[in-house]
């Protein structure tokens, strides 16, 4: 009985040309020969040479309890296609069926993972993916995230024993402050929707009632841009908004403001398709929404204020919790699934916690006699001879 380890090299190695013998590459170890009087040719799961080594010996010893050569061993291409299929039986959104596969697709090719053995991948791979994706840290964090909710669906079918995207941190994202719009802002910004203009005249009226309804529906529902865009005619009753949350599926009912819920009845079908507010209903509604977003950027050119669609979310959750309502009915209102989401964006915003802050900081006074009178520090000597 006589087994020899190769590499078998990968169609992107650099060294293919120079045979099984060259062993200084990082490529899948296969053993070659004769066991038990039968030719064995099978990968040794695994890329480090003295670990293929000891497996070749367990192997010809009979001692291979922990490592079973003859289970062939799965593709990461393979299980990126499983695990794809399981995501589209989840039902999950189409957005984020499109991240989540640009994310996986990206990563057999930039990793160089794609005819690799799923159980070979390792952190390096992950590191290589993460650096030479040219996108903002909060992109990359999300695409880390994807990545270990991939190798966990492995593990738990028993296809490896190791999640290496858990042995990479995610890059540090510096959240930016929620700026709110101003009165004087929102006056600005309506006031603007008067000046749009259009290629042809007649549209001129529509483009600017359509701008100005999008201004009101976004500034009192603090719906998501993909939400608006999606409005139906049959939501609006009685001037609630009865609609599911495109993001997370939530339902929700949202009291709409006179002036807002006019400017929508009056609003001409758009092409002629009387089902939506903005959207003819004719191609997908993401072309919609990015449509949408051009118009509040440029309403806030012509108001000379830095807009965009997220912003009317902010101001719609921070009118409300400055005017003290409770931060679990602003987080219904936004439709989020859980309180620390609201938290994290608009805690700061709470008159009621900014109050208790304040007092804290009120009992401060280090200037005054009586404090400076005595020092601010004690050491241990000084505590020990004025307690003794």
């Amino acid at each position: 009985m006589s087994l020899t380890a190769h590499r078998r090299h990968l169609d992107n190695c650099g060294h293919k040309d120079k045979g099984w013998n060259y062993t200084l590459c990082t490529c899948p170890i296969w053993a070659d020969g004769k066991l038990d009087g039968k030719r064995f040719r099978r990968s040794l799961a695994t890329t480090d040479m003295p670990l293929a080594l000891r497996r070749i010996g367990r192997l010809e010893r009979g001692e291979d309890q922990d490592f079973c050569p003859l289970k062939p061993a799965r593709s990461t291409k393979e299980a990126v296609t499983a695990y794809l299929k399981d995501a589209r039986d989840r039902n999950l959104q189409e957005s984020s069926l499109r991240s989540i596969t640009r994310t996986l697709t990206q990563f057999l090719e930039i990793a160089a993972v794609k005819d690799l053995p799923l159980d070979q991948v390792n952190a390096e791979h992950v590191s290589r993916f993460r650096g030479r994706r040219e996108m903002t840290p909060r992109t990359q964090r999300k695409e880390i995230e994807y990545l270990r909710s991939f190798f966990a669906f492995c593990i738990v079918r028993e296809w490896t024993t190791r999640n290496p995207a858990k042995l990479v941190k995610a890059p540090i994202v510096k959240n930016s402050p929620v700026l709110p719009y101003s009165k004087t802002d929102i006056e600005a910004l309506l006031l603007a929707c008067e000046r749009l203009g259009s290629k042809g005249r007649s549209e001129t009226p529509h483009v600017r009632k359509r701008a100005r309804a999008l201004m009101l529906t976004l500034l009192y529902t603090g719906l998501r841009i993909s939400d608006v865009t999606q409005l139906t005619r049959a939501a609006l009753e009685h001037n609630h908004l009865l609609l599911r949350i495109t993001k997370n599926g939530v339902p929700l009912k949202i009291l709409l403001n006179d002036e807002a819920a006019e400017a929508l009845r009056k609003l001409p079908a758009p092409g002629g398709n009387p089902k939506y507010f903005f959207w003819t209903g004719n191609g997908d509604w993401e072309t919609c929404a990015k449509t949408l977003w051009r118009t509040v950027s440029t309403v806030g050119k012509k108001a000379g204020v830095h807009a965009h669609p997220h912003r009317f979310r902010h101001t719609f959750a921070v009118e409300l919790l400055t005017h003290e309502v409770d931060i679990r009915t602003v987080q219904q209102l936004l439709g989020h699934e859980s309180i620390k989401t609201t938290e994290k964006h608009y805690a700061h915003f709470i008159a009621a916690h900014q109050a208790i802050l304040d007092s804290a900081a009120s009992l401060l006074d280090f200037t005054s006699s009586a404090v400076t009178s005595r020092p601010l520090l004690v050491s241990p000597l000084q505590k020990r001879q004025r307690n003794s």
